[in-house]
This record gives C-alpha cells, structure tokens and sequence, in this order.
C-alpha cells in the first residue's frame, strides 16, 4: 500500500496527457454513440426527460398494504390509460412508500375516474391533511420555458467562472477550467443516457453545483502552479504540474472523500427527489477529481509549453536526458 502511494505521488501525469485525452474522448464518444441508438439517430431524444421537461400528467398517491407496482399499473391499464409509467417511491418528509404514476396529459374527467378506481380497488390512505393524493400537469410549453432556463443559467455560469479564471490567472488558464467543467458536464449527461435515470429540474441543479465543486478543486491546483512557476524554472512546465500535482493530490482526495459521504447516503437512503439531486452529484464530484488532474492540467501544460521560456527548458531536458 505504501508502495502504491508512494506511487501516486511520483507519477508523471503530464507526460501521458494525450491518453488522458483518448480515455475521455471514448467514453463520452460511447455514451453519445449509445444516445444516438436510443434516440432513433437524435442523442437528444436519448435522454430520458422528467415531467418537467415534457407535457404530461404525474400523479403521487399513497396506497393501503403497499399492493405493488404491478396492481397499480392493472388499475392504471383498465382506465385506457396504458402508456403510463409507474414507479414505486418514498416520501421524503413522512417516509411512507408511494407511488408516481407519469401519462400522457389527461382530461379532468379522466384524473377523476382514475382517481376513484385507484381508492375503489387499492384504497387511497387518508392523512390528517386528507387523502394522500396529489396531481401535477405540464404542458409543452412550461417544458420549453425550463430547458431554455437551463441552457441560459448553465451558459451565463460558464461565461462568469471563465471571466473570474481570467482575471485571476490568466487565459490560458480560464481554458483549462472551461475544458474541465465541459467534460464533467458531458460525463454526467453520458451517465445518465446509460443509466437510464430521469433528467429532472434537481438534477440540473446538482448540475451547477457540480461547476462550483469542479471550478474550485481545479483552483486549488492553479494556485500551487501558479507559486511552482517562478520558483522551478530549471523544469519542464509539464514537470512542474506534475509537482503540483503532487504536492494538491491529498488535500484534493480528502476534500473529494469527505463530500462524496454523506452523498451517498442520500443516494442510499434518500428520497426520490433528493436520490435525483444526490445522483447527478455523485457523478460530478468523482469525474470532477479526475478532470482536475487529467484534462484541465494537461490543457494549461500544452499551451504553455508553446511558450519561448518553456520550450527553452524542454530543449534542455532532452539535451541532458540525451
């Protein structure tokens, strides 16, 4: 074990850049490759989408003696409605398994008749605060108005988080971090067309949290960098990352380790809403510590090794390695 650590602390990572690069490119290029298939040639339509981004009708109810999905689904099949999706989940605030059932949008005539055969043949459990049973429409135009938000919000953050590394660093830089968050973001939509898993509003939110918890993991090692350059001028750049790498990689495991805990006892143990929070986080936090490493450290080595000082210092090396 000591060997291994020992290990990671001495691996040039710089000098396999261009696989860290072929790693990602395939397997995000499989994940849109699977996209495509399920999508009937569109990656767009390869995602699984939540009511909120789509016209429909969902429905919440708690039923007597947990019947099970497939009961829910017979009752559901007997009302003509037999393209709905149901899914057994639990509740968040009482802890009480439920049930979702998602349709196609439905008359009030309809919710109404599905309503009365649900508690005539399974019984809707009655709370204090009345039957416990609640019904959501969306039309295609809310879907539209909440992908169109979601662009603009991760956009205007992408735009803002360049600007601050610009400013701070500098532009090369800024195209690392950009590099980054780019990977992460398509990891995680890849993760989610293999999964299978819904894309909701909370998972665009785990998404912006997870440009936050990216962009700062990738300071920590711009800030190390930054105060290695003047001080190892005799190194190649991409041998002074990799010090830098060196010197952040246990601040940056630990800080990895203790935010990826108590994610997964919500992903564990979670509600369906916070499950969905909780998932899109766990995929970011984990491909956000190794684009820290190996996709924003290598972008800032290849563009600065174009510099005259540091091609200087990569002509040396291979003179003395010579």
């Amino acid at each position: 074990m000591r060997r291994f650590w020992r290990g990671i602390h001495s691996f040039h990572y710089m000098r396999y850049k261009k696989w860290w690069f072929v790693i990602s490119a395939v397997v995000i290029g499989g994940g849109f490759l699977s996209m495509v298939v399920r999508g009937g040639g569109n990656p767009v339509d390869g995602l699984k989408y939540g009511l909120e981004f789509r016209s429909g009708t969902s429905i919440t109810v708690e039923l007597e003696g947990d019947p099970g999905v497939a009961a829910v689904r017979r009752v559901v099949t007997e009302q003509g409605l037999g393209d709905a999706v149901v899914q057994q989940s639990t509740s968040a605030e009482t802890g009480r398994t439920g049930y979702q059932i998602q349709l196609e949008p439905m008359t009030q005539e309809q919710e109404v008749e599905l309503r009365e055969a649900l508690d005539e043949d399974l019984g809707i459990v009655t709370t204090a605060d009345g039957p416990a049973y609640a019904s959501q429409t969306v039309g295609p135009t809310f879907g539209r108005e909440i992908i169109s938000a979601s662009w603009k919000a991760t956009i205007i953050a992408l735009v803002l988080i360049a600007i601050y590394v610009s400013i701070r660093f500098e532009w090369k830089f800024a195209l690392g971090a950009m590099g980054a968050l780019a990977h992460d973001l398509l990891i995680v939509i890849v993760v989610y067309s293999l999964s299978g898993r819904e894309i909701t509003t909370a998972t665009i939110a785990a998404v912006l949290t997870i440009l936050g918890y990216s962009l700062y993991d990738n300071m920590i090692i711009f800030d190390r960098i930054r105060e290695n350059a003047p001080r190892m001028k005799g190194l190649t750049y991409g041998d002074m990352v990799d010090r830098s790498i060196w010197e952040t990689f246990d601040r940056s495991l630990y800080t990895m380790i203790t935010t990826l805990l108590p994610i997964i006892c919500l992903v564990t143990f979670g509600g369906t809403t916070l499950q969905d929070f909780a998932f899109a986080m766990l995929v970011g936090i984990i491909t956000g510590g190794y684009s820290s490493f190996c996709v924003s450290a290598p972008i800032i080595t290849i563009l600065k090794e174009r510099e005259p000082q540091y091609q200087k210092a990569a002509a040396r090396s291979r003179e003395a390695r010579a």
